[in-house]
Order: C-alpha cells, then structure tokens, then sequence
C-alpha cells in the first residue's frame, strides 16, 4: 500500500509539472508580451527554451521582449542562439534585421530576404513581422511597412494582426484615417484583440480629443478590467490633458498617476514596467517620486545603467546637484553612447554649473546639450539667469549666447540685455580683481545692448548700461565722449516717467549721467557743463562732487 502511494504521487507529480509546463505554452508567452507582463513572458520563454531548445519561435520572442526592454545585445545574442537552434526557422532573422535598421538598413534588408528565402509562398507571419520591424524601427518606416504588410494581407485577408500592424504603420505615416480604419478592422475581426482598440482611443489622443480618448480607453476597461496596457494609455492621456488646461493640471495629473499605478499592479512590476512608470514620472514632474522609483529599481538590478539616469534626473530636480551630477556621469560612463539623449547632457550640464569649479565643464555639457537637440536652447535663458544671480558672470554670457543665437526665442531682447550685463560685470570684476580684461568683452556687451535698444527704443536700462561700456572703452586721457549719446538718451526715456527719480535706484542713475555729461563738457562747454551739474544739486543739494565742479567752473566764461 505504501508503495502504491508513492507510485500514485510520483506520478501525480510529474502530471503536475508536465501540465505546469503544458500551460505555459508561447500563446501565454504572446499573450504576456501583448499585455506588457515582460518579466512573466520572459520566464514562460526561457522555460520553453529549455524544454523546446529546437524551436526559433521561442529564442525570436524572448529576442523581441529584450528589445522593447531596451537590452539590445541580449536581444541579438537570443537571435543568434535561434537561428543557431533552428537555422530553417525564417523569423530569427527578422529579428537580426529588426537591430540592424538601428544603424545600418542595407544589412537588415539582407537580414529580411533571408527570412522571406525560408518562408512557405503561403506563409503571411514572416512578412507580417518585417512589417512590425519597420515600424518598431527608432525611426519608423511606415511606407516599408505597409508595402510589406499589405503583401501579407494578400496572401492571408483574415488575420486580424496583419490589419493592426497596418493601423501602426499608417499611423507612423500620420495617416490618422487609415489608421484608424485598420484597427477598427482588426478589433471587428477578434474581439480578443484588445490592443487594437486601445489605440482607437490613443488616435484620439494625438489628435488632442481627450474626452474622447477617455471614453474610448473606458470601453476597453468594461470589456477587459485587467488588460494593463489601457491603464497606461488612459495615465498618458490625463497627463497631456492636465498639460492642455493648466487650471485642471493638479486634479489630472493625480488621475494619471492613479491610472499608472493601476497599470504597475497589473504589469508584475518588473524593472521593465518600473522603467516606464519612472520615464512617467519624469513627464509628471514628481521628482520624489522618481527618486523613490529608482532607488527601488537600483534594488532589483544594481548593473542596469539607466537606473542611474534617473537617479540623476531626480537627484538635480530634488537640489541634490553633486548626486545628479555622479549618477548623470555614471550613466554617460556606463551606457551604449547611442542610448545617451540631449536631455541627459542638460542635466549633467545644469547640475554642473550649481557646483562651485565645475561651471566651465557645465557650460560645456550644455553646449553638447543644445548641439544634439536645439528646443534645448529654451532652457538656456534659464540658466543664464542663475549663473548671472550666482555672479558667474563669464559662465552666465556663455550661456545666454547660446539663448540668443536661437532662431525662434521670444525672449531675444530679454536675453541679449542679460547678454550684455553678464558681458559688462564680467569685465568690471576682472578690473576689481586687478586683472587686464579683454576689451573684446566690452564690444560684446555693446552690440547686445544696441540690439535691445534697436528692438525696443524705449528700454532705459540699455541705453545707461551701453553708456557705462563706452565709458569703459573711451581712451581716460582723452576722452572723446563715446558715452554722451547713451547717457543723453538715458535721461530723456527714463524721465518721460512722471515722478521717475521717486524712486532711488533711477535718482542715482540720473545723478550718474548728468555727473558724467558734465565732467565731459566742462572742456569743452562750460555752460552746458553747469548746466548738468545744476541738475544734481537739484537732485542732491549736499552733492560734494557738484558742489566742487560748479564752484571750479564759477571762474570761467
């Protein structure tokens, strides 16, 4: 009796693990995959590897879960086992080509005719997986695409993949109504199907139809409440919603970030799923979330470099700028420089130039920053106005010259007159500091104020500030009055203000332009030099200064 418990259990054991692994079959692979489960789909497919080592599907998609995870090197590595595994089987090499569109087409074409070389004339999934390559590609090809979708339509009109595959490749094209007839198409055909219908209420959100693109999204909810992919779909939507309607921004973004927890739950939070949710946190702007988010990533795999990216991203926006400014570095040092994008380099840039000695290499990486994407330039003005607060004078011109020199700012003038500014302190410092500045300096700061004045002739502040360069520039032993006009100007804007020397800074500015005008002419035209002079006493009677003048002037005619 013994015996036959033990025979009754051993083989009620290997029932067990051989319906365990049984049902854990590639259409629960796809299935997981389909649903945004990458840690789930990976360990179904590394299960059947090794219970199937002969068959490419499973290495072509565990290859494909690695790409949309962005682990490009495991992802050839698992094509190349497959092709290795099971050389007749075509879509390995589909895969091989998919990575080669990354840097270099004429191989992934090569890559795609050996594919279609072993594919049966009546075999559509070989054409239908080049056609998802293309538009999967980072920059989608959506007429290749639909070449090639539409010659697997031809051979095989009712697989519902085939038509939303065409849904993506037309929307890659921006062809929003053919778009959105293939998925209609591909969702009436398999009701299973959800992700067609996912992306009807995703077209609504590219075409800014947010209302619509919950309601849509909503149905996809009641026909399927745990599809995981919808939650992501609807936190995206709230998020551009609360960006379109500023006074509804708070009650939206919590919405969206419901919506995104909601898909994490549903998504096995897998480092996969936790990268993706980070990347929305970014969008979000919740730094202390990001920041917990990472750390938590940093957990689960202390190796996978762009955990440090967001490290770094959270550590700047949370003040922490030698942090930011480590875990940016370690990001650069570690990763594949094609993964690196321009936000990156502004990041480190900014972190950089709030640490004090490290603001030259800042600027540099700003620069990097601005070279690779130049909406970067936006920023800049920014920061120039940070280094200027700082009194990094040098380091703040540098980068509002970057802010000026963009083709579409609407703060040029605003720009060029800290421009200018940054240029003059930067000069007059180094003559505090008992240097010999290049008077190129000064020929800067003088363009950039003549150019606020050019576009708005009744800006005082250029006007004074131009004068005091030209000062500057004047040779002191003989004076040619280059600063006259400035000041003149000065005087005449700033009191067609009723009331303008109320207020002390512009008294001060004034008594400076008619102390200086005076000076000037006291050579040359004793009564307009009174007359200057006078105009101070008016101003201040106990100015010692134009006391003296006038008394030195009483004598002459």
């Amino acid at each position: 009796m013994e015996m036959m418990k033990k025979i009754i259990n051993t083989t009620l054991g290997l029932v067990l693990v051989a319906s365990s692994v049984f049902a854990q079959s590639l259409a629960d692979a796809k299935k997981a995959i389909d649903a945004e489960q990458y840690q789930k789909s990976k360990t179904i497919l590394k299960g059947l590897i090794q219970s199937q080592a002969t068959n490419g599907e499973n290495f072509y998609y565990l290859g494909n879960v690695y790409v949309k995870a962005g682990y490009l090197d495991s992802a050839k590595m698992t094509y190349n086992k497959g092709v290795a595994a099971d050389a007749a089987n075509p879509l390995n090499y589909v895969g091989l080509g998919g990575l080669a569109l990354r840097e270099n087409p004429s191989a992934a074409k090569a890559q795609f005719d050996k594919a279609l070389s072993l594919t049966k004339k009546k075999d559509h999934v070989t054409l239908l997986e080049i056609g998802k390559a293309y538009v999967s590609a980072p920059k989608p090809d959506g007429n290749a695409a639909v070449a090639v979708l539409e010659k697997a339509k031809a051979i095989n009109a009712k697989d519902a993949e085939v038509y939303l595959a065409l849904g993506d490749a037309y929307r890659a094209l921006q062809k929003n109504s053919e778009a959105f007839s293939s998925y209609r198409t591909a969702f009436d055909m398999d009701k299973n199907l959800l992700r067609a219908k996912v992306e009807l209420g995703v077209l609504n959100k590219l075409s800014k139809a947010y209302p619509e693109s919950v309601a849509a999204l909503n149905e996809v909810v009641a026909l399927n409440p745990n599809y995981g992919p919808t939650y992501r779909e609807l936190a995206e939507t709230y998020y551009y919603w609360a960006n379109a309607q500023s006074s509804k921004y708070d009650e939206r973004i919590n919405e969206a970030l419901k919506y995104y927890e909601k898909y994490m739950d549903l998504t096995d939070r897998s480092l996969e799923s936790r990268e993706r949710h980070a990347t929305f946190l970014i969008l979000a702007k919740k730094y202390k979330e990001l920041e917990a988010e990472a750390n938590a990533m940093a957990k689960m795999d202390k190796t996978n470099p762009r955990i440090f990216r967001y490290l770094g991203y959270s550590a700047y926006e949370n003040g922490n700028y030698p942090a930011s400014v480590q875990a940016m570095q370690d990001f650069i040092s570690k990763v594949d420089t094609s993964r690196i994008i321009p936000q990156d380099y502004l990041y480190l840039g900014q972190a950089q130039i709030r640490i004090p000695g490290s603001e030259t290499e800042g600027i540099k990486n700003l620069k990097k920053a601005v070279e690779l994407d130049s909406t970067n330039v936006a920023v800049m003005s920014e920061i120039g106005k940070a280094l200027y607060s700082a009194k990094k004078y040098k380091d703040a011109a540098a980068t509002f010259e970057m802010a000026v020199n963009n083709p579409n700012s609407k703060t040029k003038a605003y720009d060029s007159f800290y421009l200018g500014m940054a240029h003059y302190f930067d000069y007059a410092s180094q003559v505090a500091a008992k240097q010999t500045p290049d008077k190129t300096v000064l020929t800067k700061a003088d363009s950039a104020f003549s150019y606020v004045i050019q576009v708005s002739p009744t800006s005082p502040d250029s006007y004074l500030y131009r004068a005091r360069v030209k000062k500057l520039v004047d040779d002191p032993e003989n004076m040619q009055g280059l600063m006259v006009p400035d000041y003149e100007k000065y005087v005449e804007v700033v009191l067609a203000k009723p009331n303008a020397t109320a207020e002390p800074r512009v008294k001060n500015a004034v008594i400076e332009a008619y102390k200086n005008l005076g000076a000037f002419y006291q050579n040359t035209d004793v009564a307009k030099a009174k007359e200057y002079f006078n105009k101070v006493i008016e101003l201040e009677p106990s100015d010692a200064y134009a006391q003296n003048a006038l008394k030195a002037l009483g004598s002459k005619n």
